[in-house]
């Protein structure tokens, strides 16, 4: 259907019934008969945590936006990163080695051991490691392989082979514990006191607004955002610099000939969502909005978003190819949630954020179901279920799915007969008449006319 104005609260109660806009056309597939069900998706940000992909990708921008420069592999990985599909099974990748242990070929037979100094082993990691207290144990020992006259040789005996082996191979430290060991090293060898302070609980993890503001005064580039109106002076002051941007993404990007200008309003621009400003809403007000990224002076991408009740809704997102190894398809995602996080902290009925449609039958898609605590709307029952791997298994086995389990759940807000009355369908500018009127209206002349053939 077209819709030319609608308040924000009318386009929350659609999509929550599976409808989507582009401009001013809203529409709702049929998930029983298209080819590729899709499902709404989105993702309740007040519990939204980090995968490791996500914060590898906030590094790379953070490294960027502090010395501008480039590794020479940099290309490689953003086009893995920016592929949704894969940069974000980057943290789905499991230890090749396994739980095996290198321990098990040095044990192999033939393998002769060599004589270890355990006395003195044991000494210099005493001296080494713990503190004066000692109140921190190091994590294992170390390899000692000496040639010092009082070293004692150790033999093997069914009692003590086992204790033997693990003296000669130890298990594989930890990166942190290995670093520690040479700062106390230095320290020793500086004269310092080798004093390790046991720290207490463990720092509490960033937050994802910590890790995406972690710039500095110094730093060689300025990433800077701006959130305006479709319709204010600011959006058509900057309409120039956004189409073109536009124009540049959708031929390198998509390879597709540049659309005309009023094409890219149309599509971007349009919208019916009147702009609300209620004392208890957001600083910006409920409708539709464009987010600016701007590198120091230089627009780079525009994130088109809609800003309802209880959600920040992602329409379309395009930028400049130019930066494309800063994987910003993905980094826009992470923005849009803190952006949704800001809101609520203002107005705390406004913590989701919706992510359009999930095609589980797209493998393009499913980058939307990686985000942590996202839910699936049942195209049945109208109700949350969360993504989970059950559902995705489901899915591989049937790609159109009822997520209410129960059967005899049902929508509550089913149409009734009773409803027709309550629709009202316009004539002209200046008459309207009810959904049930017109039906009668319709099926009179279209029975007369049946009559008279």
């Amino acid at each position: 259907m077209h819709a030319y104005t609608m308040t924000p609260k009318d386009y929350q109660d659609l999509i929550d019934r599976g409808w989507r806009r582009s401009g001013h056309y809203c529409y709702k597939q049929d998930n029983t008969k298209t080819c590729c069900p899709s499902y709404t998706i989105k993702c309740d940000v007040l519990n939204f945590k980090m995968s490791k992909s996500h914060k590898k990708i906030i590094k790379r921008m953070n490294r960027f936006l502090r010395d501008g420069k480039r590794d020479k592999n940099e290309e490689v990985i953003a086009n893995v990163a920016n592929s949704k599909t894969d940069g974000d099974n980057m943290e789905d990748g499991s230890n090749i080695i396994g739980d095996c242990s290198i321990r098990d070929e040095v044990q192999a037979p033939n393998i002769p051991l060599k004589d270890v100094n355990v006395e003195a082993f044991a000494k210099a990691n005493e001296k080494d490691i713990l503190n004066e207290e000692g109140r921190c144990q190091p994590s294992c020992e170390t390899n000692s392989m000496g040639t010092n006259n009082n070293k004692t040789k150790m033999k093997e005996t069914p009692d003590s082979s086992k204790k033997s082996t693990d003296y000669v191979n130890p298990p594989c430290k930890k990166a942190k514990q290995m670093r520690l060991e040479r700062k106390l090293a230095k320290q020793a060898a500086k004269g310092l006191p080798t004093v390790v302070e046991c720290k207490g609980p463990k720092n509490q993890e960033k937050s994802l607004k910590e890790f995406l503001n972690a710039s500095n005064p110094d730093d060689k580039h300025k990433l800077k955002f701006k959130v305006i109106h479709v319709k204010s002076e600011d959006f058509f002051k900057t309409l120039p610099i956004s189409y073109a941007l536009y124009k540049k993404y959708q031929t390198r990007i998509h390879n597709d000939p540049p659309n005309e200008e009023q094409e890219y309003l149309d599509f971007l621009q349009r919208s019916p969502l009147k702009l609300s400003k209620p004392s208890d809403g957001p600083s910006s007000g409920y409708g539709s909005f464009h987010q600016q990224y701007y590198l120091d002076d230089q627009l780079i991408a525009v994130a088109v978003i809609d800003i309802l009740p209880y959600c920040v809704s992602s329409v379309y997102f395009f930028y400049d190819p130019d930066y494309s190894f800063l994987s910003l398809g993905t980094y826009s995602s992470l923005r849009e949630i803190e952006l949704v996080q800001d809101l609520a902290r203002t107005v705390p009925a406004l913590k989701y954020y919706y992510m359009g449609f999930y095609i589980h039958s797209c493998p393009k898609m499913r980058y939307k179901g990686k985000l942590s605590s996202s839910y699936l709307l049942c195209p049945e029952a109208y109700t949350w279920h969360p993504l989970t791997d059950e559902i995705r298994l489901k899915l591989d086995t049937c790609k159109y799915q009822r997520f209410n389990e129960d059967p005899n759940a049902k929508d509550d807000n089913e149409f009734k007969d009773s409803d027709m009355d309550l629709v009202l369908l316009m004539i002209d500018q200046r008459t309207y008449v009810k959904y049930r009127q017109y039906r009668e209206v319709c099926f009179y002349f279209v029975f007369n006319y049946l009559y008279s053939i």
